[in-house]
């Protein structure tokens, strides 16, 4: 088989990080690998952002030719696929011993909202696809695992996946977003939501937009969200949102009778 002939029912994707593209070398060990070139590029993308990772960036910093990374990755989108991976190679939480589905699905994105407080930057990857490396595919299995506990069928978990996964991705892009333009402006980000406040009292007619200002008056974008966990930041009140999103799940597996609460 050549390197171009695919195994059918795979992706470029897949065997890129299952191995199946490597070709065997022959003669001495070489010095540059490819984990260490991964290992540099998130090192680069972790402390810069995603924007100043390239080819030449990550051979600099490795002390080789440019040329040579090209030797264990052929360009820079196949980089970013092993860096998504890479990104995620902490091992999620294993299955409960109480067989709490809630709880463990709860647990689980916490954990990812975790892995991207360590790597910011894997929220802006472009997205191709679902998961196709060992450390993606890990973090859908427990996913999947703990959802599927509650009675869903297979395509069901699947939505309520995806549904919390975008979630937890857009909403911490937003954060990240907005934490930089606070920076660029010199405005510290705790006083941000206070001044947007401000700003909005001074030009909102009552009339027009009754329910914002009524949203502004109880403190909507001031206080800790329902759900807000210190270690979450910002986004602490996803976790009022979550508990939303899995009491529908809950309602819905009772309604159909698949409730597994008991077993």
């Amino acid at each position: 088989m050549t390197s171009d002939e695919r195994p059918a029912g795979t992706t470029r994707e897949i065997e890129l990080l299952w191995g199946r593209r490597e070709t065997p070398r022959r003669g001495p060990k070489p010095k540059l690998s490819r984990a260490a070139v991964v290992e540099a590029a998130v090192a680069v993308a972790d402390a810069e952002g995603l924007d100043a990772v390239s080819m030449q960036r990550v051979a600099r910093e490795l002390g080789f030719t440019t040329m040579s990374l090209y030797r264990h990755v052929d360009s820079k989108e196949d980089l970013l696929v092993f860096m998504q991976d890479a990104a995620m190679s902490q091992h999620p939480a294993g299955p409960r011993d109480d067989g709490d589905w809630r709880a463990g699905t709860e647990e689980w994105c916490h954990g990812a909202l975790a892995q991207y407080r360590r790597h910011p930057w894997a929220a802006y990857v472009p997205q191709s696809g679902p998961p196709s490396g060992p450390n993606g595919l890990r973090w859908m299995e427990a996913g999947l695992r703990e959802i599927a506990a509650s009675g869903l069928d297979a395509p069901e978990s699947l939505q309520i996946l995806l549904l919390l996964t975008y979630s937890l991705r857009d909403l911490f892009r937003m954060e990240q977003d907005i934490a930089r333009a606070a920076r660029e402006r010199g405005v510290p980000l705790d006083n941000e939501g206070d001044e947007w406040v401000r700003g909005l009292r001074g030009v909102l007619d009552p009339e027009e937009y009754p329910t914002l200002l009524w949203a502004l008056d109880q403190g909507t974008f001031a206080e800790e969200p329902p759900g807000y966990r210190e270690e979450d930041g910002a986004m602490g009140g996803l976790g009022f949102a979550i508990q939303r999103i899995l009491d529908g799940v809950d309602a819905y597996v009772r309604s159909t009778g698949r409730d597994r609460a008991g077993d």
